[in-house]
């Protein structure tokens, strides 16, 4: 055999590395439910020193201030994090499984030989064959010791397969049921947390609920299960570091899936129902203790976002974009507003919403609104929707609020300059006229250029049968109401 000369072996030694596979970064994607965005100390939250973990990530990476989930409910938020498409496009309008034909982050890293994990929330990802699960339970996701074990287990099989990994933790902390709510020995299914609050710690309500004992009660309940969300990430981290993995893995951490389980917060198109505390620490390329707060993002971008700080292909014809620049702390143009959505609730109980926010304005059009349809949903279902209903009987602003939460009007239009918590329907205010039409026409643009099946009917908004007639066919399609 005639020796290579130079020339020759350095064109091999090219075309080798050309066709080498890249190193791929390990992700740990963890999730909490039903937390609302300022319930974190870093984030501005009541409870002091309430978590810790959180804080410390937040010091290690980039915070955004204003991250959203684009359906502020568990199954239809969570598909879009995997597949970067508005609801309709994928068949996600509510506890639906996406249709078939539709590709998830799941399938592009397994297709690139990510070993792929999900600890909770695997029963909201459907059908199971598009997501790929190689390590898979849904029983651990409040026991903060399993989870760490179950990690130590995963990424160990990860380096001796020689994958990389995508670590998918969904803790089912702080849903309900809360901690001690039904007394001192009630740990909602998991366990202890490291630290319980009390009623009296809670001192501050959050804007859109009101000041009655047994909301803080049922806050207290809430912020404890907070605490044991916190352990988990704290848990979960700690093993990446004995593990070795801490140096070259992306963390990103979102809270939670949508806002917390109380009345005018989850399964809404509020603030309170669709801002998430995101964070991303990403060690020597990402600045640590950074707050974006130039840029709104929303689960709609996770995945795309995901893929670009892999340097795997993207995912095609999608609505999401990747906001990696931003992470590493460049401008981006064109990140100013955010759409969200409301379909089906549990159950298949319909009650469609459209939602075009800014950082200090919001517009919202409840479809389903027509004076007579009651809404229900399981953010009523605790203890702070009856104390408001008990105490709205003796208190007529309070009764006047209820009543607007059951049916709601057509549209609502908030300045969160100075109403965060959109207490103050502005839609009939003959000075914001201008400012209203044109998020309207934003709106619009948007539902008819992703085939919003409502989009005629929001077109068309004073012909209320136009939303009635769209509803009883989604109805017929998806299953009646159960």
């Amino acid at each position: 055999m005639k020796p290579r000369t130079p020339i020759l072996a350095a064109l091999i030694m090219a075309l080798t590395a050309f066709h080498a596979p890249a190193q791929r970064i390990n992700i740990l994607f963890f999730t909490a439910d039903d937390m609302n965005h300022d319930s974190a100390g870093v984030c501005g939250g009541p409870i002091e020193d309430l978590t810790p973990n959180f804080d410390r990530l937040a010091a290690e990476g980039v915070r955004f201030e204003y991250a959203y989930s684009t359906v502020a409910v568990c199954q239809p938020v969570r598909q879009i994090m995997q597949t970067g498409l508005y609801p309709h496009r994928s068949g996600s309008m509510g506890f639906f499984p996406i249709r078939p034909e539709v590709r998830t982050l799941n399938q592009q890293l397994h297709a690139a030989g990510y070993l792929i994990s999900m600890f909770g929330k695997g029963r909201h990802h459907q059908p199971a064959e598009s997501f790929c699960v190689d390590v898979a339970d849904d029983t651990i996701s409040r026991h903060p010791s399993q989870l760490a074990a179950a990690t130590r287990t995963f990424v160990r099989m990860a380096r001796e397969q020689g994958r990389p990994f995508f670590h998918n933790v969904n803790c089912y902390d702080p849903h309900r049921p809360f901690i001690g709510i039904k007394g001192p020995a009630d740990l909602a299914g998991g366990e202890p947390p490291s630290r319980w609050i009390q009623p009296e710690e809670v001192t501050r309500v959050p804007g859109f609920l009101e000041d009655l004992p047994e909301i803080r009660r049922e806050l207290a309940g809430y912020y404890t299960n907070v605490r044991r969300l916190d352990d988990a990430l704290g848990a979960v981290l700690g093993v990446l570091e004995e593990e070795g993995f801490a140096e070259n893995t992306l963390v990103v951490f979102y809270a939670g899936d949508h806002g917390m389980s109380f009345p005018f917060a989850k399964s809404n198109d509020y603030e309170n129902s669709s801002r998430g505390a995101l964070i991303v620490r990403w060690p020597g390329l990402v600045e640590p203790g950074r707050v974006d707060s130039d840029h709104l993002v929303s689960t709609l971008d996770f995945a795309p976002t995901l893929l670009d700080a892999a340097g795997l292909p993207p995912l095609p014809d999608i609505d999401g974009r990747s906001f990696l620049p931003a992470i590493q702390g460049k401008p981006m143009a064109g990140w100013d507003r955010v759409f969200t959505f409301y379909n089906a609730a549990f159950g298949n109980r319909w009650l469609p919403m459209r939602c075009i926010r800014t950082k200090d304005r919001s517009y919202i059009w409840n479809a389903w609104s027509d004076g007579q349809r009651q809404y229900y949903t399981e953010n009523m279902a605790g203890l702070s929707w009856k104390a408001m209903l008990a105490a709205a009987a003796t208190d007529p602003q309070l009764e006047a609020r209820t009543e607007f939460y059951l049916h709601r009007v057509p549209e609502e239009f908030y300045d969160l300059t100075d109403d965060r918590c959109e207490r103050t329907n502005l839609i009939a205010d003959s000075s914001r006229q201008a400012e209203i039409d044109a998020l309207r026409a934003e709106l619009l643009a948007l539902m008819q250029r992703t085939g919003d099946p409502f989009a005629e009917a929001f077109a068309h908004r004073d012909r209320t049968e136009l939303a009635a007639a769209v509803l009883e066919r989604l109805r017929r399609e998806y299953g009646s109401e159960r």
